[in-house]
């Protein structure tokens, strides 16, 4: 926040910013998809992001090749598709320091009689619009409290830069 808005706020309204600030950030950055199953295989199409929960042989095949100790469910983005296999994309974890800043992916194949389940990643309209208007009632709501100020603690009249009060004389013989 510029440092001239916050120029004259109390401490107790800044805290209250800090604290608020990543819980509210976490709110609104999730809980706007949800996953749902797919039953017919004509609703997967490629570069659709997608869960897939294997089974436990097909987890253990996987898990080495992503570097996780269990890979039972998987979550990334469909590539293609035959009548027998799927290969999905999914993030490794990182071994190489140098790779800092950039999740590696790497292709998997999985054969439909390994896959358990599979479900689609899709925008729930409802939740999205709940998080956004909690987050805009927050916003305003710190934006109002921080803009009001104190009373007893309001700038002078005419932005005077400093907290001295000036005094005009006249003199008239």
């Amino acid at each position: 926040m510029p440092r001239r808005l916050l120029r004259g706020r109390s401490t107790r309204t800044l805290r209250m910013m800090r604290t608020l600030l990543p819980p509210g950030a976490a709110l609104l950055l999730s809980g706007c998809f949800s996953y749902l199953p797919v039953t017919e295989p004509g609703q997967l199409e490629p570069g659709i992001a997608v869960r897939a929960r294997v089974s436990p042989a097909a987890g253990a095949r996987i898990a080495p090749l992503l570097g996780a100790a269990d890979a039972r469910r998987l979550d990334g983005t469909l590539i293609t598709q035959s009548t027998d296999t799927l290969i999905v994309e999914v993030p490794t974890v990182m071994t190489d320091t140098r790779e800092f800043g950039r999740t590696p992916n790497q292709r998997v194949s999985i054969l439909r009689s390994e896959l358990l389940e599979i479900e689609v990643r899709r925008i729930d309209r409802l939740r999205t619009a709940a998080v956004v208007g909690s987050a805009a009632i927050i916003a305003g709501s710190i934006l109002f409290k921080s803009l009001k100020g104190e009373p007893g603690k309001e700038p002078l009249p005419g932005g005077g830069g400093t907290d001295a009060i000036i005094f005009s004389f006249s003199w008239r013989p």
